[in-house]
């Protein structure tokens, strides 16, 4: 079969209708999880953009090593496709994502055609002499405002934003034709065209940079869910979501706190909730991202249309997934404002429609992780070829399809991941631990905090106090599992005992 990744760049996993949401439009994802396998616990390695991508393209763990996070592949780093050239795989990379574009960093090595699509957010592409831009100024966009004239980060936003303000003029981005990655989706479409009789299999590997911001959708989808109620992240005793149980009560929330005058943010600097961006200004900006959202789906939409309309989901297996969630607030702060590996960050999508939407509809319990993606396309591409190369160092994820063909009921009692190696976390079906490594000087010091799942969807309620034999054992296994990494031999990872493995005793 062939293969096609659909990778989106900072994707919260509570906007999505596939995991739950029940306000934002998102049909085409809806349509994919009802023709493929929703995995409901998948869990990137190492965040954010680009050691994700190089989780997913290596098939290996890289968390606990400062040289693998930020950093450029190494020459000798096999890397899939790589992998995809020596079984005879044609391959191509399409993004839009301009991180992945830094020069020196060798992101677009291997493929046999790379199309990058320059423009998207902050992508030093549209010179200020270029007359398409002429008169654009940031005094006249007032969703991007500025950080305080001492701020030290000042100039740094001034540039970013005047330059997306200029790609944003001369490229159209808040078009509903471009908006959402739509000039890369268009590029995908147009490969698979011209690719349609070319003989054997390919690998096509779409890298979206939506929904990552600047949010900056069409106005009609800016402002599609500016009344939409109730705020999706008020949390309740246990941490869940909650809604006023009555009309009279919703009517309250909404006059309080979604009050269609409060100005529309596009983009703000990472920090603190009521620092660089008030409490109304932030339920606002969840609504602008929830635009977003759709912007992105009905993109994708057309990418389906496309296939449908080539034939090609009869015979190609499409993987949908995130590098990155989002923080929206729910501990305070907005974008990645530093380590903190939460839900809202940490908890990503996973959808793989197999050829004729075999296995369709089904749901995945298993927890897995960004390592298992790149095992399952050289599976999918080449079902006789070994899993793992002699010359070559093995991967450390495992072959979804086992999953969702039912020859395995999972791979692992827990993922590990973090974050600049400043923190660390670990995750199973009833716990999630964090655990911070290294800590930044001018940031309060932080302690080991613990929280109970899956009751505690948004982490609001620290258990750390009440169960100190278990926090110790998990740092074990975490620590003992990092060790374990960096000798390349995951069999002596430590197991988890019972406490970790079962329902916690309300």
């Amino acid at each position: 079969m062939n293969v096609i990744v659909i990778a989106c760049n900072g994707l919260h996993l509570g906007f999505l209708g596939p995991y739950g949401n029940p306000w934002i439009e998102t049909p085409n994802l809806d349509r994919l999880a009802s023709e493929g396998v929703v995995f409901d616990h998948h869990y990137p390695e190492n965040l954010t953009t680009l050691p994700t991508r190089r989780s997913w393209w290596t098939g290996r763990y890289g968390f606990h090593d400062p040289d693998q996070g930020w950093t450029p592949l190494r020459p000798d780093e096999p890397i899939l496709p790589d992998l995809l050239y020596d079984r005879g795989v044609r391959s191509a990379l399409i993004s839009d994502v301009p991180m992945l574009r830094q020069a020196g960093h060798g992101f677009g090595r291997g493929f046999d055609e790379v199309v990058w699509i320059r423009g998207q957010g902050y992508d030093p592409y549209i010179l200020p002499d270029d007359p398409r831009a002429s008169g654009v100024s940031l005094d006249d966009e007032p969703g991007l405002r500025l950080p305080p004239e001492d701020d030290p980060d000042r100039e740094l936003w001034t540039l970013r934003w005047e330059q997306y303000l200029r790609n944003r003029a001369a490229l159209g981005l808040d078009t509903e034709e471009n908006a959402g990655s739509g000039r890369a989706v268009r590029a995908a479409i147009d490969w698979l065209e011209r690719s349609q009789d070319e003989p054997g299999p390919f690998a096509l590997w779409l890298d979206l940079f939506g929904p990552h911001g600047p949010w900056d959708p069409p106005a009609a989808d800016r402002d599609r869910y500016v009344s939409v109620e109730p705020d999706d992240f008020e949390a309740g005793e246990e941490g869940d979501l909650d809604e006023p149980d009555d009309e009279e009560g919703r009517e309250a929330e909404a006059e309080d706190l979604f009050v269609e005058d409060v100005p529309v943010l596009i983009d703000v600097p990472p920090g603190p909730v009521g620092d660089v961006i008030s409490e109304e200004e932030l339920f606002r900006l969840r609504r602008t991202y929830a635009g977003s959202v759709t912007a992105l789906d009905r993109q994708i939409g057309h990418l389906f249309d496309a296939l449908r309309r080539l034939g090609r989901l009869d015979d190609t297996l499409v993987v949908f997934t995130s590098d990155q969630g989002e923080p929206l607030g729910e501990h305070g702060f907005v974008r990645r404002f530093r380590p903190w590996l939460h839900e809202e960050l940490v908890h990503t999508p996973l959808i793989v429609r197999l050829p004729g939407a075999e296995h369709g509809g089904k749901r995945h319990q298993a927890i897995v992780q960004s390592v298992d993606l790149l095992p399952t396309i050289l599976s999918a591409l080449d079902p006789g070829a070994p899993a793992a190369d002699p010359d070559r160092p093995a991967p450390h994820g495992r072959d979804l399809l086992e999953l969702i063909r039912g020859k395995a009921t999972k791979f692992r009692d827990f993922a590990c991941m973090g974050m600049d190696v400043e923190e660390f976390a670990l995750r199973t079906h009833y716990w999630h631990l964090v655990v911070p490594i290294e800590a930044d000087p001018d940031d309060p010091p932080r302690s080991v905090e613990l929280y109970r799942k899956p009751e505690d969807r948004w982490e609001q309620n620290d258990e750390a106090a009440r169960h100190p034999d278990l926090i110790e054992h998990l740092e074990l296994v975490l620590r003992r599992f990092v060790a374990a990494v960096e000798r390349d031999d995951l069999s002596q990872a430590l197991p988890l005992r019972e406490l970790a493995l079962f329902p916690p005793q309300v």
